[in-house]
Order: C-alpha cells, then structure tokens, then sequence
C-alpha cells in the first residue's frame, strides 16, 4: 500500500491550539518498537521496520520511504500479523518481510498518543511522541487521491506551516 502525507513539526502551544480546534473521532496510544539490522543496510535503504502495538494487537510494519527533503512523505507500507514483540526478529522473518539482512534487532520504543479524525477523504492525526527522555509534537494528513483544501486551510490558519523537510518518528528516535 502507498501512503501519502504531508507532515510538520510543531511546538506544544500550536499541539494544544489544533487539539481544541477539532472534534476528534479517535484516540489512541500506540508503542512503535523499532528494529535494526546489524550492517544498517535498511538505514542506507530508507527501510523502516517496526512492530506497532494498539491496544493487544501487534503488528510488523515496513516502510520504504520514497521522497526525501520535504513535508510530502510518500512510503511503500507492508504489514504483517505478530502475536509478540521479540528483542530479535530471526532472519528468516526479516528476509520475508523486507529483504536478506540477517537478524533486526529491537532498539527501543516511542510511545504516541494519536488524535485522528477523518475530513473530506483527508485524515487528520495529532501525534504527541515521547522516547527517551523527550516529547515532540506532529501533524500529519494522510490523503489517497486529493488532500482536503479546507482542512489544509484551517490548520494554516491555526499556524501549520507545510514547507519544510519534517523527519519521520524513526529518524527522530534515532
């Protein structure tokens, strides 16, 4: 599946001014573990892996990030079901998933708690993140076809500037 979406990064009064701007349709607290392999080939490949836990259900994800340098993310996203989150993925289950690079190693997690909602075919989630010792913010709006004009029109009027490069959380947690 190609997702698309455009991100920005933003500070916590801007967080709270979109989070009481909207009436929103879910919540959620998500834990995305990430994995690695040990020669960091899916680094240099701009290959995600991760098991994203909601609620009891895991899942692997693997993202193939596609564009660089901009707000506009496009990724190739695979998932995959998973009953456990493993501190090693053996590499049998690595090569299936994604491509022949040995064991994935587990190397932490970031916890997200997901506001969401959906407008005009657009989906708009509020991300607060924290890993390690430190919170960022981020809005997201995923699209299919075309993006929701007014929705973009109401975050920038919130203050939502799209025109800079905005890392993934994986870059972040790293």
């Amino acid at each position: 599946m190609t997702e698309t979406e455009i991100k920005s990064m933003i500070d916590k009064d801007l967080y709270e001014s979109i989070l009481n701007a909207f009436t929103w349709e879910k919540v959620r607290e998500q834990t995305n573990y990430y994995y690695t392999d040990k020669a960091g080939i899916l680094r240099e490949k701009r290959i995600m892996v991760r098991i994203r836990v909601v609620g009891e259900v895991a899942k692997i994800q693997v993202k193939l990030h596609k564009n660089e340098n901009s707000p506009l993310q496009i990724c190739e996203e695979n998932e995959f079901e998973t009953e456990e989150v493993p501190d090693i993925i053996n590499a049998e289950l690595a090569k299936e998933i994604t491509e022949d690079v040995g064991e994935l190693y587990k190397m932490g997690c970031a916890v997200t708690k997901r506001n969401s909602l959906v407008h005009n075919g657009s989906e708009l989630c509020l991300d607060k993140t924290t890993y390690f010792d430190k919170t960022d913010y981020e809005v997201e709006v995923e699209y299919e076809e075309k993006i929701s004009a007014d929705l973009l029109m109401k975050l920038t009027s919130l203050g939502v500037r799209f025109n800079e490069k905005c890392v993934g959380k994986f870059s972040r947690f790293l």
